[in-house]
This record gives C-alpha cells, sequence and structure tokens, in this order.
C-alpha cells in the first residue's frame, strides 16, 4: 500500500523544488536488523545485566516475562519477514510459521 501524508513546508529549510519528500520503507532487510537485536537481547538476559533497574519495579518484582513476551513478539515478526523472502509465503500461517511444504519457518 502506498500512503501519502502532505504537510506544510518547513519554515527551517529553504527548498527550490516545489514537492519534496522522505520515504521510510518496510522491507525484509528489517529482519536482520530485528534478529540483531534479538542476539543482543539474548546476550543481556542470559548475564542479567542492567535488570536490576526494571525488577525494582512493581511489574517485574516476580518476573521478568513481560519482557520474554517481548522477544517472542520480535523473533515471530523476523520469521514473518523471511518467510516474506519464500516464494509460498503466500500460504504462510502467521499462527504456526509455516509455509506450503508445512515446514517451521
Amino acid at each position: 500500500s502506498v500512503q501519502v501524508a502532505l504537510a506544510r513546508t518547513s519554515p527551517y529549510v529553504t527548498n527550490p523544488h516545489k514537492v519534496s519528500g522522505f520515504m521510510l520503507a518496510n522491507h525484509t532487510s528489517m529482519a536482520e536488523l530485528f534478529d540483531r537485536l534479538l542476539g543482543q537481547y539474548d546476550r543481556i538476559r542470559k548475564r542479567n545485566a542492567f535488570l536490576d533497574n526494571y525488577r525494582r519495579e512493581p511489574m517485574f518484582e516476580d518476573n521478568l516475562d513481560e519482557f520474554d513476551s517481548a522477544r517472542e513478539t520480535v523473533q515471530g515478526l523476523v520469521d514473518e519477514y523471511r518467510a516474506c523472502e519464500r516464494p509460498d509465503y503466500v500460504d504462510f500461517d502467521l499462527q504456526g510459521g509455516r509455509g506450503a511444504t508445512g515446514a517451521q519457518q
């Protein structure tokens, strides 16, 4: 889908053109970024580094399940981005992460 947002020109930036734009693309190379973030999170979580501040908060007193749940969500996003690169993506099941072959992505 294509979305266009119209806005006034900036009073701080002079532009000789009648049209200016900004594009933020969402494509499968984002999976590499999220994959790196997951690796960094896993290393921090394994060492329990920087988590003491969170454990002081009432929400995280008992456990850090919220962090683990967020990690699973991002992993699902990476899995779907990886599935987008495959020709059988049309058959990708978001719930199971399986393509037409039935194999786990």
